[in-house]
């Protein structure tokens, strides 16, 4: 450092020195603001209990069966789109063979026609869900393609909620409104409400 900018470096000190000094009362409570919120932060910490909860240990949950709160399995509907492809309607007829329930598949050939069922038929609110294959099928005897594509509708309303305050998945937030440091649900094995938490 030359002399010049450690003159101007020593100007400066001396001016903040003489800014300080003539406003007192807020130099005071600069210097009290720095030690004032860590101290809170401290006592804050102090005086907070935190809990860790758990070990939690939860009863496996069968992939074969449907979870509790979807009681008669065989009132519920498992739609595929598209359903005039052999391999997606093979597809679909093996996961419900291999789950060994009586749930009922429905296919529709296109997404546009299981929109339409949605919106206007009764009986669509027992739709559990929707796989909607997203390949270009050429013909009904295509093979499924090494890159498969896919999406999977669910209704607006979780299965599982059990409290009226839950309006839809919310799936616009990152993380739950209200967090915990243990499982959201802890006394229920399958999860518990979907809504519940958020």
């Amino acid at each position: 450092m030359d002399l010049l900018t450690f003159n101007q470096f020593t100007v400066l000190l001396w001016k903040n020195f003489t800014l300080k000094r003539r406003q007192l009362i807020n130099l005071i409570l600069e210097v009290l603001i720095t030690f004032v919120f860590p101290i809170i932060f401290l006592l804050l910490r102090a005086f907070t209990k935190v809990s860790a909860g758990g070990p939690h240990t939860f009863i496996p949950q069968s992939i074969g069966t449907l979870p509790s709160f979807l009681q008669n399995p065989q009132e519920w509907e498992l739609i595929y789109v598209p359903s005039n492809i052999n391999v997606v309607k093979e597809i679909t007829e093996t996961m419900k063979r291999n789950l060994n329930i009586s749930i009922k598949v429905q296919g529709f050939s296109s997404e546009t026609e299981f929109d339409r069922y949605v919106k206007n038929d009764h009986r669509s609110h027992k739709v559990l869900a929707a796989v909607v294959f997203d390949c270009d099928f050429t013909s009904s005897n295509d093979p499924l393609p090494l890159q498969v594509k896919y999406h999977l509708r669910f209704v607006r309303l979780p299965r599982s909620f059990r409290s009226k305050d839950v309006f839809n998945w919310k799936t616009s937030l990152l993380f739950p409104s209200y967090t915990t440091s243990a499982p959201r649900n802890p006394a229920d094995d399958d999860g518990g409400g979907g809504g519940q938490s958020w």
